[in-house]
């Protein structure tokens, strides 16, 4: 227990003393108290989903744990994201085994919705690598190559319950709510630029072959990324195949040093206090409004501009 106390939203500032008089037992209560009252809000926060667009739909479903649901709902749909979201949680060791909805959703027909993205054919890129159907892994890299858009690839949940997340009055109840949500997000497999490493690797034999495909498609999903992590692989990539650096939208020190400002504002937007609820809930919305990337590199900007004042 810090000597200063703590302050709990809803219920304000204990000190150290007050906290040892009261008993951990009842701080202990208090924080299961709002952990419920997160729950609580998530609920709602479904329910409003629930009642909005498909691809909300989808989302309501999600947050609620129902892949299946999820699935049903996005099987029929025109909607690339809606799809995406199921896909990928079908696609999660967290739910078992696919069942029988998430078994009728497929990669194939998620590229078919949105011919422009890349990241459909990243992933069948990935399982051809996994596969060694070098067949297929040449198909995919060329389709990956000829596309110049990204879609987000992480926090496909947050994106949907961030802007909606204002709508719940307690602070620390929405904090819970999106931390959960953020969970949920991070435990769905989404490192999609994993078959680009392996099918673009030096000592690979058909790297010669592939050496144009490898380059065009490194240096546009740079481009395009959203996605810290995406952004960081296609550039380690960029110049492993020897894309130029005037040609790479982003360098490596940069990408370096937003990760580690993006790190630390993450790091500091989580505790028990209303300023720290605050914090996170626009740290939600402003990765939702800007994706991942622009968030770390606005931030960066911000720090170099403090830095520089006398």
């Amino acid at each position: 227990m810090p000597p200063e106390g703590i302050e709990l939203c809803g219920v304000g500032r204990l000190t150290a003393e007050e906290i040892r008089q009261r008993g951990l037992p009842w701080l202990k209560a208090q924080m299961d108290r709002s952990m419920q009252q997160g729950d609580l809000a998530l609920s709602r926060m479904a329910s409003r989903l629930a009642a909005g667009t498909l691809r909300q739909q989808v989302a309501a479903r999600l947050v609620m744990s129902d892949v299946e649901g999820a699935a049903l709902l996005a099987a029929n749909s025109h909607d690339a994201t809606a799809y995406q979201m199921a896909l990928t949680s079908c696609a999660s060791p967290v739910h078992g085994p696919p069942g029988p909805q998430c078994q009728q959703l497929s990669m194939e027909r998620w590229a078919a919705l949105d011919p422009a993205d890349a990241r459909p054919w990243l992933r069948l890129l990935t399982r051809a690598v996994s596969q060694r159907d070098e067949a297929a892994a040449d198909a995919a890299l060329a389709q990956v190559a000829s596309r110049t858009q990204l879609s987000a690839g992480s926090f496909l949940l947050e994106a949907q319950v961030a802007p909606i997340a204002s709508m719940e009055p307690d602070g620390l109840a929405r904090e819970h709510a999106l931390v959960k949500v953020i969970g949920i997000d991070a435990a769905m497999p989404g490192v999609d630029m994993v078959g680009l490493t392996r099918a673009c690797a030096v000592q690979h034999p058909a790297h010669s072959r592939r050496l144009p495909h490898c380059r065009a498609a490194a240096a546009q999903l740079l481009a395009a990324s959203r996605d810290l992590v995406d952004a960081g692989i296609a550039q380690s990539v960029a110049t492993r195949v020897g894309v130029p650096a005037s040609a790479q939208a982003h360098d490596a020190a940069t990408l370096k040093a937003a990760m580690d400002v993006f790190a630390e504002e993450a790091g500091g937007a989580v505790g028990f206090d209303c300023q720290s609820a605050q914090r996170l809930h626009r740290f939600s919305e402003r990765r939702a409004a800007e994706g991942e990337l622009g968030l770390a590199l606005s931030l960066l900007r911000d720090r170099q501009a403090r830095d520089a004042k006398p």
